[in-house]
C-alpha cells in the first residue's frame, strides 16, 4: 500500500484553499500556512474585482452570502462602440461579483471539512519551514515566495470601493477599454441599496509613447482624472493597489514545489480574472501529483484543457502594434471574442 503523500501549501487564497480543499478530498495529507491571522478578512483578501464566472464543472459553488451580486453579462466599451458578453445559455453558467473574503472563508471551511489542516498566522519564510512535506505548493501570490516573475508580464492595478456611486451600472460588470494603454478601467456593482461598485483600472501593457518630460502616469492618477472628467461622487471604503501576473509564469515545477495560482498560471491576459484560473488549476492538481512522472509539459497539458486555461500571446501582438499602425477598434474586436471564447460567452455589438 502506498504511504499518503502530504502537501504543504504556502498561502490562504483562492488557489491555496481551493487547492487544499480538491487535495484533502482525494486522500492527499494537506496542511497549509496562511501569513495573516484570518482567512480572507485581511488586506490581501479585499485586493481584487471579485467579478467571477460560476460553473458548475468546476465543483466549487459560492454559497450565496458570498455572492454581493449576480448580473447579466459584461457591457464593454471603447473607442465609440459597445459590445455585450452573455453567458452561453447551455452551458448553465453565472457571472457575479463576489464578497471575496467570504468566499475564502466558505473554501476555508470545505477544505477543513475535508481534512486540511489550516495554520494562520504563520508566515514561512524558506523550505525548511515546512517540514518533510513531499510536495510544496506555492500559492502565495504576487510575488511568490520560491520564485521571481516574468516582470515583463506583469500588469498592474489601482482599485477603490466606492459607497453611493453616481454611476451604478446595475445589471452589468462594465469595463472601458483604454486607447493609449493596452488596459482597462472596470465598474463592477456590490450592492443595489447602497449603490457600491468596485471602480478600477489595470494595466496590462502601456503602449503609447511619451516624451521625456511627459509625467509619470500611474493607474492611480489615471483613474483620479477619469472620475474628474466624469463627475463621479460617492465615499471610497478602501483602496487597493498592486501588480498581477499575466499568463503562465514559468517555471511552473521547480523539484517539489508546484507553483499555482498568481505564482504559477496568473491572471487571464485578456481579462485579469484569475479566479476561474484558480479554481481550474487547483481542481487538476490530484491528476497531476498522482503521475509517476511529473513533468512541467504534462501540468501545462492539463491545465490548458479549458479555455479560459489556454495562453494568449497578448504581448507580443500589442508590441506589434506599437510598430504597425493598426487601428485600436479593430484591435479590440478581435481582442473582445478572444475574450468571450474564453469566458463561455457570446459577444455582440450593439452600438
Amino acid at each position: 500500500m502506498r504511504a499518503t503523500k502530504r502537501i504543504a501549501i504556502v498561502g490562504g487564497g483562492v488557489a491555496g484553499l481551493a487547492s487544499a480543499y480538491w487535495l484533502s478530498k482525494h486522500g492527499f495529507k494537506v496542511k497549509l500556512y496562511e501569513r495573516h491571522r484570518e482567512i480572507g478578512f485581511n488586506p490581501d483578501g479585499f485586493r481584487c474585482g471579485e467579478a467571477h464566472f460560476v460553473r458548475a464543472e468546476e465543483g466549487i459553488t459560492p454559497p450565496k452570502n458570498a455572492i454581493s451580486k449576480v448580473v447579466k453579462g459584461i457591457l464593454l466599451r471603447t473607442c465609440d462602440k459597445k459590445y455585450i458578453v452573455l453567458p452561453k445559455k447551455e452551458l448553465n453558467g453565472t457571472m457575479v461579483v463576489l464578497h471575496k473574503p467570504k468566499f475564502l472563508r466558505f473554501l476555508a471551511e470545505i477544505a477543513e471539512r475535508e481534512g486540511a489542516e489550516i495554520i494562520t498566522g504563520r508566515k514561512i519564510r524558506r523550505k525548511q519551514d515546512l517540514g518533510d512535506a513531499d510536495f510544496i505548493l506555492d500559492a502565495s501570490g504576487c510575488p511568490p515566495l520560491f520564485k521571481p516573475l516574468n516582470r515583463k508580464r506583469l500588469g498592474i492595478t489601482y482599485q477603490e470601493t466606492i459607497e453611493n456611486c453616481n454611476i451604478y451600472p446595475k445589471d452589468f460588470l462594465e469595463q472601458h477599454w483604454l486607447q493609449h494603454e493596452m488596459g482597462y478601467l472596470w465598474i463592477f456593482p456590490k450592492d443595489d441599496r447602497t449603490r457600491t461598485v468596485n471602480l478600477g483600472v489595470g494595466w496590462l501593457l502601456n503602449t503609447k509613447k511619451r516624451g521625456r518630460n511627459a509625467p509619470k502616469m500611474t493607474p492611480k492618477k489615471f483613474l483620479e482624472r477619469w472620475k474628474r472628467e466624469k463627475g463621479v461622487e460617492g465615499e471610497i471604503l478602501r483602496s487597493t493597489a498592486g501588480l498581477v501576473p499575466l499568463g503562465y509564469q514559468r517555471p511552473l515545477l521547480a523539484e517539489n514545489i508546484v507553483f499555482v495560482g498568481d505564482a504559477g498560471i496568473g491572471a487571464d491576459e485578456l481579462t485579469g480574472g484569475g479566479i476561474l484560473r484558480a479554481l481550474h488549476n487547483a481542481k487538476v492538481l490530484p491528476a497531476f501529483l498522482s503521475l509517476e512522472k511529473r513533468t512541467e509539459r504534462a501540468y501545462f497539458r492539463m491545465l490548458a484543457t479549458e479555455p479560459a486555461m489556454k495562453p494568449f500571446r497578448l504581448f507580443s501582438l500589442a508590441h506589434i502594434f506599437k510598430f504597425i499602425p493598426v487601428p485600436r477598434n479593430l484591435t479590440y474586436a478581435v481582442i473582445f471574442r478572444a475574450t468571450a471564447r474564453r469566458l463561455y460567452s457570446e459577444i455582440r455589438r450593439i452600438e
